[in-house]
C-alpha cells in the first residue's frame, strides 16, 4: 500500500486490521494470540469528561466512579486560568485510585501552556497530554512542571517515539491504530514503548466496533504493567455493526477470546460496497 500511494495512514489501517482477521483465520489464533499472546484478561478503561459547566463535570466524574471508572480524561486548550480552575474541581472529585488526564490536544500556544501546567503543578493523580502541537514546545513546558506528560499528537511513528524518549519527552505515549498508519505499525510501536519503560494509552481516533476489537487485542496482547489506559471506541457511537461488542463493563473491557477478532459483522449493515476485490 505505501508502494501505491503515500500517506493516507487512516485508509490503510482498516485494510490492515482486515489482513491480521484473515490470518487470524488462517492460524486458527485469535488477534491478541498474533500480536505477541494475551497478556491480560482486561484493561481499565477511560472515559471523556463533556465539555461543559464545570458543575456538570464534576457531577458526570461523580456518577461514572460510582459505575467503575476510574481514568478521565478532560479536554483543555481555552484560557489557561479557567481550564485550571476547572481540572482542581474535577480532581477533587476524585479518590487515590483515580487518574485524571488533562488533554489540550495541542491547542494551546507555549504562554498558554506555561501558565496552565504552573497553575496545575502539584495536583495529585493529575496527567499532562499534548499541551501544544510541536514536540518542541511540549518540552519547554515539561521543563516547567512536575506533571507526569503524555504525548499524542507528536507521536507518529517509530522515529518520533525515538526522538522524544531521547529527549525525555514523556512518561506514556497515546498510541492511536490509524494515527500510525496501521495494527501492523502500532505493534511495532507497542513493542518499543514497552522497551523503552513507556507506558500506553490504547485506542484509535475514532471507529466502532471493528475498531474497538482491534484496539482492545492490542491491550490484551500488551504487557499490564505498560498499559496505562484504554478506550472503547464504541461507547461513543450510536451505530453498532457487531451487535456493540467487544463491550465495556464496570470500567473494563476485555478481548474477545474467540478467534481472529472475534466479533461478527453484519453485513448488511454496512449498506452496498463501494469496492469489490475479486
Amino acid at each position: 500500500m505505501d508502494q501505491a500511494l503515500a500517506g493516507h495512514g487512516y485508509a490503510k489501517s482498516a485494510v490492515d486490521v482486515a489482513c491480521w482477521d484473515v490470518l487470524g483465520k488462517a492460524a486458527g489464533l485469535s488477534v491478541a494470540d498474533l500480536l505477541g499472546g494475551r497478556r491480560q484478561d482486561s484493561h481499565p478503561l477511560y472515559t471523556a469528561v463533556p465539555l461543559g459547566p464545570v458543575e456538570e463535570a464534576v457531577e458526570y466524574v461523580r456518577s461514572r466512579r460510582a459505575e467503575g471508572i476510574h481514568h478521565f480524561q478532560l479536554k483543555l486548550g481555552a484560557d489557561p486560568r479557567e481550564d485550571a480552575a476547572r481540572v482542581r474541581r474535577v480532581a477533587e472529585a476524585t479518590e487515590e485510585e483515580d487518574v485524571v488526564v488533562v488533554d489540550a490536544n495541542g491547542g494551546w500556544r507555549l504562554q498558554d501552556a506555561v501558565v496552565a501546567a504552573r497553575l496545575l503543578d502539584g495536583l495529585p493523580r493529575v496527567h499532562l497530554e499534548q499541551p501544544c502541537p510541536t514536540l518542541e514546545e511540549c518540552l519547554h513546558v515539561r521543563r516547567l512542571s512536575r506533571l507526569p506528560m503524555v504525548l499524542d499528537e507528536s507521536i507518529t511513528d517509530v522515529r518520533s517515539l525515538l526522538r522524544a524518549h531521547a529527549e525525555g519527552a514523556m512518561e506514556a505515549v497515546n498510541l492511536k491504530i490509524s494515527k500510525v498508519g496501521s495494527l501492523t505499525r502500532a505493534k511495532l510501536a507497542r513493542d518499543l514503548a514497552q522497551e523503552l519503560g513507556l507506558r500506553l494509552t490504547i485506542e484509535d481516533t475514532w471507529g466502532g466496533d471493528v475498531t474497538t476489537a482491534a484496539v482492545s487485542h492490542l491491550a490484551a496482547s500488551t504487557a499490564p504493567e505498560a498499559l496505562f489506559t484504554v478506550s472503547f471506541m464504541n461507547d461513543w457511537t450510536a451505530e453498532h455493526v457487531a451487535g456493540y461488542e467487544p463491550r465495556s463493563r464496570g470500567g473494563y473491557g476485555c478481548a474477545p477470546t474467540g478467534p481472529v477478532l472475534g466479533i461478527e459483522v453484519d453485513a448488511e449493515a454496512l449498506g452496498e460496497p463501494l469496492v469489490t476485490v475479486a
